[in-house]
Parts: structure tokens; C-alpha cells; sequence
């Protein structure tokens, strides 16, 4: 039996279930509170972030069988293929196993951690209370967001994540377009091809795929016009998969856009879209990062000010819901 410790919005977990579905493979899964993590402390594998600072992250993966311990997202794919190569989720080839192996900390770092940064924006500015309902399931029940216990305790979380992740700083880090850049570039390599490394499903098709999932709830992605094939990429790639194509958070951002009769769909400080990536290849050797910062150890005071800082730096503009729903 393998025990998964999870979020269980994470993309970065996404990665792992599928990738445990996939080789059929036993598992259970044990939700983490976010904020001690006290469910995961007996645990050896820490993550050295680009402070230097060392801290647990999720996922992490036990396998009893074996008695080894495993974090990290990808790291823990490499370990599932190395101890249980059926089916395979990396090429036979050593060229294009090199590939997958390029491919994956890019991935992570280029688009998993972008897409974080925009889709916690998205909820945090769009409608706080559904934080409260992702992040604080036994006190907020799904579809209680809009009370004012939720918003409040969602302007709390929401400033956490932005001092967490760097959301006031979206603008002069260049996330967006960053993150634009890099999913056209991905768009231009699909197009002519099913998977990204041979012809077949790997591992970083798996990635992609899942990496992608926060992207879907953030309208300056999800309606850009050089980005419809990728998602319709993905979609089939889920179905396939027998994999959810929509989550909890999608939906219920969705069902309140539509009452509301908007959304956050507009990048303020850009003009417009861009219509092609520069990037035209792969780094040699991409840099696998974590971005997440020290946290204040007095949330209930700095919470607030960090959300309002959001608020003001980074706003999104709204655009008519009716245009935009998928």
C-alpha cells in the first residue's frame, strides 16, 4: 500500500493520483491541514526552497512495501517508474526519456508555479469565500462562501497565500505574461503532434495535463484565443484518462460568475493578448524551483493587510460572464 499526503486541490497532487491510477497501483490518500501539517511531521523528505530555508511540502508519497519515503511531485513519478515500470510512463528510448526528463522540472516550475499564482488570485479577488470552502472544509461547507463568516476568514487565507506565494507582486514578476509565453510555446509544440515527447503517453503528458487544471478557472487563459487547441488537448487527454474534467472550485466559480453575470477576465495592465510565444525551445537544463516565502506568524492580523495589498497592486478587471462561460 502506498499512502498519499495531500492537498486535495493540488495540481502538483493531480500528478501523483494519476500517475498511481495509471500503474494501478494501491494507494490511499491522507488530507494534510495546511498549516501545521502535523499529519506529515513524522516524515523524513523536506524541500529546500530558494531561500535556503528547508520545510515540508505536499505531495509526499509512504510506500510500505518498500518502507521509502518520497516528496516531491516529480521525484516521486521517477520513483514509481524505477519500482514499478508497468505500464511506463517514460519512453524506452535514453533520447526521449532525456526529453520527459527536460520536459518535467520545466513544467513544474514554469507552469505549475504560474499557474498557482494566477488561479489563488483568481479566487482571491473574483469571490474569497470560496477559499474558506477549498482550504477550510470543516468549518466552511461547499456553497457557504458567500456568508460574511466565509469572506472574512477568505480575506484571511487570501492574504496568507498572497504573502505565501508573492500575488501582490504579480504584476512587476510578470506572471501572466510569463505564464502566456510559456502555454503558447507548449500550444506551437502540440500542434502538429499528439504528445509532447514520441508517440506516445508520458509522463509529461501527465504533467502538462494536470499542471494546466488552475488555469481553467482564470478567463484571461482559458478564453485566449492562441490557447483553445491546448485546452481541448487536455480535455481529451482527461477523458481518455477517465480523469475529472471539472473540480469542485471550477465549479463553483462558475456557477457564481453566472449569477453574477461577470468575472474577473481582465488583466489590467495588459493591453492585450499576445499572439505567439518567443520561446522557441526548452532550456538545457531547467531549474526546478519552489517560490513559496515565510509566512507571518500572526495571520488574523496580517491576513487583512496583505489581501488589501492585493487588492491594490494587482487588481483584475471584470468582463461580461455570459461571453466567457465554458
Amino acid at each position: 500500500m502506498i499512502t498519499l499526503y495531500q492537498f486535495h486541490w493540488s495540481h502538483y497532487v493531480e500528478k501523483v493520483r494519476w500517475a498511481l491510477d495509471y500503474k494501478e497501483l494501491k494507494w490511499r490518500a491522507i488530507d494534510v491541514d495546511p498549516y501545521t501539517k502535523r499529519e506529515m511531521k513524522h516524515l523524513p523528505c523536506r524541500t529546500t526552497l530558494a531561500s535556503g530555508r528547508q520545510m515540508q511540502t505536499v505531495p509526499a508519497i509512504q510506500d510500505d512495501a518498500t518502507g521509502t519515503v518520497v516528496g516531491e511531485s516529480s521525484q516521486i513519478l521517477a520513483y514509481l517508474e524505477r519500482q514499478y515500470p508497468t505500464p511506463a510512463l517514460y519512453p524506452e528510448s535514453k533520447a526521449e526519456r532525456d526529453e520527459v526528463a527536460r520536459w518535467l522540472p520545466w513544467l513544474d516550475s514554469e507552469v505549475g508555479l504560474g499557474a498557482r499564482r494566477v488561479a489563488y488570485t483568481q479566487i482571491a479577488l473574483e469571490h474569497r469565500g470560496v477559499l474558506a470552502e477549498l482550504m477550510l472544509p470543516h468549518t466552511t461547507r461547499p456553497g457557504d462562501g458567500h456568508r460574511f463568516r466565509a469572506k472574512i476568514s477568505g480575506a484571511i487565507l487570501g492574504g496568507m497565500l498572497t504573502q505565501r506565494f508573492r500575488f501582490d507582486r504579480n504584476r512587476n514578476d510578470r506572471v501572466y505574461e510569463q505564464l502566456e509565453q510559456n502555454l503558447l510555446f507548449v500550444a506551437r509544440h502540440l500542434r502538429e503532434r499528439r504528445y509532447l515527447v514520441g508517440e506516445r503517453f508520458t509522463a509529461a503528458d501527465l504533467a502538462l495535463a494536470a499542471l494546466l487544471r488552475p488555469t481553467t478557472i482564470v478567463p484571461f487563459l482559458r478564453n485566449h484565443p492562441g490557447l483553445q487547441k491546448l485546452y481541448e488537448w487536455r480535455a481529451e487527454l482527461l477523458r481518455e484518462h477517465r480523469r475529472e474534467l471539472r473540480v469542485s472550485y471550477e465549479t463553483a466559480l462558475q456557477d457564481i460568475r453566472l449569477r453574477r453575470g461577470w468575472s474577473l477576465g481582465s488583466v489590467t495592465w495588459l493591453p492585450q493578448r499576445a499572439n505567439d510565444s518567443a520561446l522557441t525551445e526548452l532550456p538545457a537544463n531547467p531549474e526546478v524551483r519552489n517560490d513559496q516565502q515565510r509566512v507571518s506568524r500572526r495571520p488574523l492580523l496580517s491576513g487583512p493587510l496583505w489581501y488589501f495589498r492585493l487588492r491594490r497592486d494587482c487588481p483584475l478587471g471584470r468582463t461580461p460572464e455570459a461571453a466567457n462561460a465554458r
